[in-house]
């Protein structure tokens, strides 16, 4: 036998032996094994998943009466020769099968894609291929089923990486301190969404996450950008990263020690690990087959980031069951890919019709759907936009309006909007505070109008 015939026969040997069936197939499934071997795995599977007995007579017995000659011969064999693979090593054994079995689905589907080429119109041909191998790319094996043991042990091990890190964080860090704590991190396959009306700052701040991730941390990043273009977005990040005025950049009238600057930010820009994706209308297997080109070049994706979520399309019936299938791919887009997820969206314009501008979870457009996906949701409020528009309070409450994993509350940060970048506050400011005592100085100037216009009666 082959090297490939070893490993598959190694493995269902360790498959017809009862003490590690469930082991095997927790990380194949028959059709991962090659023509040959495939109907004794299915044989096995199909004893194993009946609940009966599965070793080498079973399993030919089963074959037999489903009219398959000599099985009872290789069986042995097998059973003999190739059952004595070790436990330890099912693992990597299951790798190498999964690998090839992957070629093979590949083989497949490129011989199906030049017969769909020579029958069909090229729009349809290119759906239908990329169905084709959407399909391949997005199987995996179910480990949605968990066992106590199992999952008590993948809790252990969380804890053994918290209790080793001594209070760091484990997932990515935002590049804001008290957010950082508030959130304990953006976790793995995480749904942030970071939502507000316009000029509140919700891409400067979700472009300063990626800025910290992949400029500082140098981990890869990706972003789909459908409202600006891949040049803009490195326009703001320039401006950041100098400290250089946004004016000056569109004008091109830098001073000496800007051009120092321009030329420092660059080179970190060149450096960074991040990716842009700025076409419009992009749909959530768009993304996933972009995320895995990043992926194969980089080795994995780190931060995914969408600006922003109603300009996504997807097929359905209305517009509601569109951002419902558009929440729900994205969610699941960053637990395929085990990164967070960072999905911009707008809000209802009945913020503005309100004395209290503050967002709210009911504000979000569509909201059932993300509401129910996200993770965290939050709010950049700038509400001294709204009291002097040309002259705003750079102060910013960060709403966190749902955080699954952490308490929700408000924190503060600085909108330096001239540089397109928020700052972290040296203290933490109590916006409960603020808002009481505007409510007083209001209360107190009604108060003295109707006193006012009392007088002036009289």
């Amino acid at each position: 036998m082959s090297d490939f015939d070893f490993v598959e026969s190694s493995v269902l040997g360790l498959a017809i032996s009862p003490r590690h069936t469930a082991e095997v197939f927790a990380l194949l499934s028959p059709e991962d094994f090659s023509s040959d071997l495939r109907p004794m795995a299915e044989a096995a599977y199909a004893l194993f998943c009946e609940g009966k007995e599965v070793d080498a007579v079973t399993v030919s017995d089963h074959l037999e009466s489903q009219g398959v000659v000599n099985a009872s011969s290789l069986l042995m064999s097998i059973a003999d020769n190739y059952g004595k693979a070790t436990p330890e090593a099912l693992k990597s054994h299951a790798e190498i099968i999964r690998e090839r079995s992957l070629r093979r689905q590949l083989h497949r589907a490129i011989l199906a894609s030049g017969q769909i080429l020579s029958t069909e119109r090229p729009g349809a041909a290119q759906q239908r291929i990329m169905s084709e191998f959407e399909a391949i790319v997005t199987k995996q094996s179910d480990d949605s089923l968990w066992d106590m043991k199992r999952a008590n042990t993948e809790f252990l091990q969380i804890m053994q990486r918290r209790n080793e890190a001594g209070g760091e964080l484990i997932g990515l860090s935002t590049g804001f301190k008290h957010l950082d704590n508030r959130m304990n991190g953006m976790g793995e396959g995480d749904l942030i969404i970071v939502a507000g009306r316009p000029s509140m700052g919700k891409t400067t701040f979700a472009l300063n996450i990626v800025e910290h991730n992949a400029v500082r941390a140098k981990v890869p990043c990706l972003v789909f950008s459908m409202e600006m273009s891949a040049p803009q977005l490195i326009e703001k990040m320039t401006a950041s990263l100098g400290s250089i005025s946004l004016g000056s950049i569109r004008r091109g009238t830098l001073t000496e020690e800007e051009w120092t600057n321009f030329s420092a930010a660059s080179q970190l820009i060149k450096n960074a690990q991040l990716h842009i994706d700025d076409r419009g209308g992009l749909s959530v297997p768009q993304m996933r087959a972009r995320a895995h080109e990043v992926k194969r070049k980089c080795g994995r994706v780190a931060l995914i980031m969408v600006d922003y979520l109603q300009l996504m399309t997807a097929n359905a019936e209305n517009r509601t069951q569109e951002i419902t299938k558009i929440s729900g791919g994205l969610k699941a887009l960053g637990k395929e890919f085990k990164c967070p997820v960072i999905a911009l969206s707008q809000l209802n314009r009945s913020v503005e019709s309100r004395a209290d501008k503050r967002p709210m979870m009911s504000d979000l457009r569509e909201s059932g759907a993300i509401e129910q996906d996200a993770d965290a949701i939050i709010f950049p409020f700038r509400e001294g936009y709204y009291e002097n528009p040309d002259n705003p309070d750079p102060l910013t409450e960060i709403i966190f309006g749902k955080l699954r994993m952490g308490e929700r509350g408000s924190e503060g940060l600085e909108f330096q909007g001239s540089y397109s970048r928020f700052k972290s506050l040296d203290g933490r400011p109590d916006f409960a505070g603020i808002r009481a005592r505007k409510e007083a100085a209001e209360r107190e100037a009604q108060q003295q109008s109707r006193k006012g216009r009392k007088g002036f009666a009289l």
